[in-house]
């Protein structure tokens, strides 16, 4: 879906698989921030702000699919706005309360743009709606056991092509840090003891750019046997 942002003029393509089926949404223009409604009741979609409920029409731009959106009446003013990231963007997904601010400084120094779920829904949510490059998960986020978590259950039952796209960290107490067997019993890519999450920076990215590493050679086997 091509859109318009009325506030800066930029032209903004939303990937149709991670349009959300049967509900309009918001999305937060990556230029300006503007937050625009996205709205197929009518045969052309309209772009306002919200603030205004000014609309504007799309002019050449195809028309929407009018069965993948609702109506104003059954929108909720309260969903989240579904942010749209520039091509090269590298994404964050941290679920770790306890340490968000380390996690925060250590990812926002390699240069990811985090995102930061308020609930376990929200998260499973979000990983269906974007592709991130790493995802930081606490065994006990929410309070909710490893074996009762949406997210953790989400992530393991991901399929392959998309699973192996994001590096997953469990973080907690009982972990040895940086164990590649405990780390690949559990399907994730690293573990870390919260006693070192001091050492995060050091951590990260000696495990990333190995990870990196491992899938680029991957990749390039894939390639030369024509798999890919």
């Amino acid at each position: 879906m091509q859109i318009e942002c009325k506030q800066c003029s930029r032209n903004l393509n939303v990937p149709d698989e991670k349009i959300p089926k049967d509900k309009a949404f918001n999305l937060t223009c990556p230029g300006c921030k503007n937050k625009i409604r996205v709205d197929g009741h009518i045969k052309k979609v309209d772009l306002y702000k919200p603030e205004e409920d000014e609309r504007v029409p799309m002019g050449e731009y195809d028309p929407v699919d009018t069965t993948l959106m609702i109506s104003d009446s059954e929108y909720d003013e309260d969903e989240e706005p579904l942010e749209i990231y520039d091509e090269n963007d590298k994404l964050a997904l941290i679920m770790d309360r306890k340490n968000q601010d380390a996690w925060s400084a250590s990812l926002s120094g390699l240069e990811f743009k985090l995102q930061v779920p308020t609930t376990p829904e929200q998260g499973v949510h979000r990983l269906k709606f974007h592709e991130f490059q790493v995802v930081v998960l606490n065994e006990y986020y929410d309070e909710t056991s490893l074996e009762e978590s949406p997210v953790y259950n989400y992530i393991i039952n991901m399929p392959m092509t998309s699973r192996r796209k994001s590096f997953v960290i469990l973080v907690g107490e009982k972990y040895k840090s940086t164990d590649n067997m405990e780390a690949f019993a559990l399907s994730v890519n690293l573990v870390i003891n919260e006693r070192d999450i001091d050492k995060l920076d050091m951590i990260l990215r000696k495990s990333i750019n190995e990870n990196e590493t491992f899938y680029k050679i991957y990749r390039e086997t894939l390639q030369a046997h024509g798999k890919i």
